[in-house]
Order: C-alpha cells, then structure tokens, then sequence
C-alpha cells in the first residue's frame, strides 16, 4: 500500500493552523507517526523562507542528530521547541510549492527498498551537512541547501528509493559546492592579508 501523499498532508496541517503564530512545538503535536520526514519537509521549507531561516536552520540539526542516533521521534530543548514563527508566511510558501511537490509526487513511488534504520541514519547525517552548511552567514546560501531537505523529505516520505539516491546526489554537488567557496574566498582573504 502506498503511503499517503506528502503534498495532501502538509495541505491538511495548513489548514488546521490557528490563526498567527505557532511554534514547533504546535508543529510536532500535529504530526502523525512518520514525524521525522514531515518534520524534515517543514524544516527544509522554513529554511528557504528570509526572517524565518535562521531558527529552521538551527531546528533542523536536532531531528538530523536524533536520525543519526536511531531515535524513533523527534525531540527538541523547550527553547526552540517554543520560539513563534509567522504560519502565514510558511502557508503562503506552501501554496506556492504544492504544485512542485504534487509533480514530484506523480513520478514517485515506493521502490529501492532499503533498511529502515540504515536509510534514517543516512538522511540524518547528510541533512545535518546540510543544515550546518545552510547556517553559514553568505547571501543566499540558505535556498539551495534547504530545497535539497526538501527533496529528500520527500523521497523519505514516499519510501522512494531511487528519488532518495537522486536527492543524496544533489547533497553531495550542493556540500561540494559550499566547499569549494568557502575553500576560495578563505585562500582570497589570506592571499589579500599577505600583501
């Protein structure tokens, strides 16, 4: 049987937030027993939103870290679990992704089934790399790491091997890429200290 479609779930739990803010901590009581992956999702897509990044970004390491440990359910310290966030923003986002997420949906499928614990412990390290390397204080450098999250929230969630293989692909390219910046500009600064 295959799972529930994740652009369905994320309308439902849009659609049943109050009004204003809400914290994570609203976010993880409305998640059903696959929270890792739609707490990924939500992350990820926090993550590329400006004024909300900064606090996704720093969220996003402790689902990650859990993964990596093989924790079953996702826990975080009350001084982030409580910090407020403008839903409004994030549902207009979601609204403005769900077709994406719907055309990604269509090609997907459940395939390339692999062991549980080694795949969540898999996507918890490389969306730590990701969460870490999103938190770096460049312009934009948010964007692309978070829509990777995304990316394998989804594969995740719709228990699709070979997407996952895609999206851990483009980690990869996305990590190498940060890499190679950071290598150059930090060789641009000492070579222009040395003169």
């Amino acid at each position: 049987m295959a799972p529930p479609q994740t652009s369905q779930i994320l309308a439902d739990l849009v659609a049943k937030a109050p009004d204003g803010p809400v914290d994570l901590e609203w976010l993880l009581g409305n998640l059903d027993k696959r929270s890792f992956g739609l707490l990924l999702l939500l992350l990820g897509l926090l993550v590329i939103i400006p004024g909300i990044a900064t606090i996704a970004t720093l969220a996003l390491l402790f689902p990650a870290v859990e993964m990596m440990l093989g924790r079953r359910a996702p826990s975080f310290p009350r001084v982030i679990s409580k910090r407020q966030f403008d839903f409004k923003r994030f549902k207009r986002f979601t609204i403005a992704v769900s077709p994406m997420l719907q055309a990604i949906e269509r090609i997907s499928r459940p395939r390339w089934d692999a062991r549980h614990d080694v795949i969540d412990r898999l996507v918890g390290l490389v969306v730590f790399l990701l969460a870490f390397s999103a938190g770096w204080p460049l312009p934009l450098v948010n964007v692309i790491p978070g829509m990777v999250v995304v990316l394998i929230a989804v594969a995740y969630l719709q228990e699709d091997g070979f997407l996952l293989a895609v999206a851990m692909a483009a980690a990869l390219l996305c990590l190498l890429g940060l890499g190679f910046t950071l290598w150059a500009s930090v060789s641009a600064v000492m070579e222009w200290m040395a003169h």
